[in-house]
């Protein structure tokens, strides 16, 4: 199976994912920094009248990471699974000596390990962006202890979370077979988990997550499931 991850990653050239995400990375880490550092706070209020309210920077990084890698793992399966299928390589694929689902299984894993991560990584970077400027005067508060041993739990479960939310998007673009339609559901996909409805807020709701875990383990289990015996798109 890790032979077959490793043609995956060289197969898709995965330098080039490197290099977007790090990019990504990059611009998100400055974005935050800037909003934590540089937004003129008003003495009364605590911030300017057209700074939308903000709970804290973690809160904002989760959302604008996650954001990013939910499409990001969603365009990665696009590109090694449904264009693999459309452009026919995986004709050739399915010619080795190797089971179908083991090939599809390894291709999953492939954009998994590396989406996990690269999101991990990231976040990392960004929290440490952020709290080694805590000396800087600090537009609003940071939110994260990077000493305590449950900051580190909740980065891995979240990356987890959001990676693998990836194989919903990638079921539906696949039965539709369309990779655009596996990336427009990402965007509804995180528009549901972070949506309001009147005064309810989906983004603190603890069932949800699990709820769309366990829907994304089916839909990794279906997209496996009678792939022997289905016809190359």
């Amino acid at each position: 199976m890790w032979k077959l991850i490793r043609l995956e990653w060289k197969k898709n050239h995965t330098r080039k994912y490197i290099i977007n995400q790090a990019i990504v990375i990059a611009v998100l880490g400055l974005l935050l920094f800037a909003m934590c550092y540089y937004i003129p706070i008003d003495a009364e209020i605590g911030m300017t009248d057209s700074v939308p309210e903000i709970e804290n920077m973690a809160v904002q990084i989760d959302l604008l990471t996650n954001l990013s890698f939910l499409i990001f793992t969603s365009v990665m399966l696009s590109s090694f699974i449904i264009n693999a299928y459309k452009n026919k390589t995986q004709n050739l694929m399915f010619s080795y000596p190797i089971s179908r689902k083991k090939i599809i299984l390894s291709q999953m894993m492939a954009v998994w390990i590396f989406c996990v991560a690269a999101l991990f990584l990231g976040k990392l970077l960004i929290y440490l962006l952020l709290a080694l400027a805590s000396g800087v005067k600090a537009g609003f508060s940071l939110g994260y202890n990077m000493i305590s041993v449950s900051f580190y739990i909740q980065i891995i479960l979240k990356t987890v979370l959001t990676v693998t939310l990836g194989f919903i998007p990638l079921y539906i673009g696949k039965r539709l077979k369309s990779s655009k339609a596996a990336i427009i559901s990402s965007f509804l996909l995180f528009s549901v988990m972070n949506g309001t409805i009147g005064d309810l807020t989906l983004r603190g709701n603890t069932i949800l997550p699990v709820m769309l875990f366990g829907v994304s383990l089916i839909c990794g289990f279906l997209t496996v499931h009678n792939v022997e015996k289905e016809d190359v798109m």
